[in-house]
């Protein structure tokens, strides 16, 4: 396959109607709760991305993501830019949607569907009267028996913004809004994944705590960041923190981490809580021959 035809299968794939269509599809899905068939077209594009959709949902964020049409433009975009540079290997990354093409059930499925406003309100978003959302039940109404309870429901730092704001997802802030910030508080706001925070270039303090956060990766260009709390999260990994040079305090306490060695690069660090975690003695101590005030519970040997 040539670059020029790669490019013609691409841009026809990222075409507003298609993403129309794989988005509506997904979303119907997981009203319906089918988070198995969701995991499996996961499945269909691990070699590209790894989206694990969970027994409850969670992950489901990310999936989508891949493939709003709020984000065609820039996929269009930066096919077309590839496609002029003549990397090859950078459009293969964006191939992935290639392989949603052969799920025969998209063209069914949509056939009896309305149009629906995609701004970036989803199936699943919250009302201003609710903090979860209902379950599709095909009871008829009245109908009490086996009555199903609400489950968690979970946002992008963007969505979780939004409601701080707004008190629901359906009216949209400028992304320049946030270049403007310089200290962001989004404590327990029920946030499992950071798309968004990248727009917040002059963050100087950034308080997450008590989210469902694992990923890091939109951090690596917060450089800016002086204090930062991600305690009460689900973090594994660091590795982005290493680029926040200018990070002073730093709170991971109650996370799932066993490896702090990114934090030995950091200049400016001070003082770090990792209370709650299983860190090695050997870490430990380095970090305070470094000069870094540590708060924690017995470390591991």
């Amino acid at each position: 396959m040539t670059i020029e035809e790669l490019n013609a299968k691409l841009l026809e794939a990222y075409s507003e109607q298609n993403l129309n269509k794989i988005t509506l599809t997904l979303l119907n899905l997981y009203k319906e709760q089918q988070f198995a068939t969701l995991n499996k077209i996961s499945a269909l594009i691990e070699d590209f991305v790894q989206i694990e959709i969970a027994d409850d949902g969670k992950g489901f964020s990310k999936l989508i993501m891949l493939y709003h049409p709020d984000r065609g433009d820039i996929h269009r975009n930066a096919i077309e830019t590839l496609t002029f540079k003549g990397d090859f290997d950078g459009l293969l990354e964006f191939s992935h949607i290639l392989k949603l093409m052969r799920i025969d059930e998209i063209a069914d499925l949509l056939e009896s569907y309305e149009d629906i406003d995609y701004s970036p309100v989803y199936a699943w978003d919250v009302s201003s009267q609710t903090d979860g959302y209902n379950v599709v039940s095909d009871e008829p109404p009245g109908k009490t028996h086996h009555e199903r309870p609400k489950r968690q429901k979970f946002f992008s730092f963007y969505e979780a913004f939004k409601i701080r704001i707004f008190g629901h997802t359906q009216k949209e802030i400028p992304y320049y809004y946030f270049e403007d910030l310089d200290e962001i508080e989004m404590t327990e706001s029920s946030i499992d994944n950071l798309d968004g925070i990248a727009f917040c270039k002059h963050a100087v303090v950034v308080d997450l705590s008590g989210n469902r956060i694992s990923d890091l990766s939109e951090l690596w260009e917060l450089s800016e960041i002086e204090e930062l709390n991600l305690s009460g999260n689900q973090i594994e990994m660091i590795d982005i923190i290493s680029n926040l040079t200018k990070l002073r305090a730093l709170d991971l306490s109650f996370n799932l981490l066993t490896d702090v060695s990114p934090l030995f690069d950091l200049p400016k660090l001070e003082q770090v809580n990792l209370t709650g975690n299983r860190i090695q003695l050997k870490q430990v101590e380095e970090l305070r021959g470094l000069g870094v005030e540590i708060t924690i519970d017995q470390p591991e040997q």
